[in-house]
């Protein structure tokens, strides 16, 4: 086993002590081990693709594990930027219904966003998070657990549709070449079969693709849900009189929750198995 298969691993236990200690009433305990579940996973997934080092985990990274999505989010608008102002093709080149389709700019503005979001909000971290965020959280997750759903009809012909006049246009452009009109036309006469795998990678990666927004989406919340409590569900304040036990109680508005979030992270388990191990 590699460090980040044996961090999923240890990840899988200290989830699995959570039920253990919220059903003994141990409730903060069950949250600090809720924390540092969702901190090993995190960093789990930022080693096997290779957005962190292991060296990261407990220096750069340490207890703030939404950062790796942060570095995950600037690696693709890194990517992206290289794209965004150059055209890849000779206009030309381009069939005339694709033209004007390019979304890199969209994606690149959504993942600017994204990222905004994700990096500032360790700024507002704040150790007791209203019930209404919370719940709206979970309500946010049963939202995308739903699996995308698909019209094969109707996204058999509009992919056909693209992939013939695709294959019409470079017969066009290239008038005088035998070579591509031969293999154009061959592409063309071999389209119904072509477009069956298409369809068929397509939906693959839409159900990927919603597999890990909702793995994202758990993750990351949670990590700033439970950060701020890392310490003080262990130690007592050196300023004042607090504790963990009478800081953490089951009317706690995370504690009361702590049932739904580990099945949220559950799933989230079963998604990831899905996506990085299949």
């Amino acid at each position: 086993m590699n460090i980040s298969e044996r961090l999923f691993e240890t990840a899988i236990q200290d989830l699995n002590s959570v039920e253990i200690l919220y059903n003994s009433s141990h409730y903060n305990l069950a949250l600090f081990q809720l924390q540092q579940s969702v901190e090993k996973f995190v960093k789990s997934f930022g080693i096997k693709t290779e957005i962190i080092n292991p060296k990261d985990i407990t220096r750069k990274i340490n207890h703030l594990p939404h950062k790796v999505f942060t570095r995950l989010y600037q690696n693709k608008i890194e990517e992206l930027s290289k794209y965004s102002g150059t055209s890849l093709l000779i206009p030309e080149m381009i069939p005339p219904h694709q033209r004007g389709k390019s979304n890199t700019k969209e994606k690149l503005e959504n993942l600017k966003d994204l990222h905004s979001k994700v990096n500032n909000a360790e700024l507002l971290k704040i150790k007791e998070i209203p019930i209404e965020e919370i719940e709206k959280f979970i309500k946010g997750a049963k939202e995308l657990e739903e699996e995308p759903s698909f019209n094969d009809e109707k996204l058999f012909v509009e992919i056909k549709d693209d992939f013939v006049k695709t294959n019409e246009h470079f017969i066009e452009q290239f008038k005088g070449d035998e070579n591509i009109k031969k293999m154009s036309e061959k592409l063309i006469s071999l389209s119904d079969e072509i477009t069956k795998n298409k369809v068929l990678n397509h939906k693959q990666n839409r159900i990927q693709q919603s597999k890990f927004g909702y793995i994202s989406y758990v993750w990351i919340n949670l990590s700033l849900i439970t950060s701020p409590h890392e310490q003080s569900t262990r130690y007592p304040s050196t300023i004042n009189d607090d504790s963990p036990n009478n800081l953490y109680d089951k009317n706690h508005n995370v504690i009361k929750h702590i049932p739904e979030l580990v099945e949220m992270m559950r799933k989230t388990i079963e998604k990831y198995k899905e996506v990085y191990e299949n």
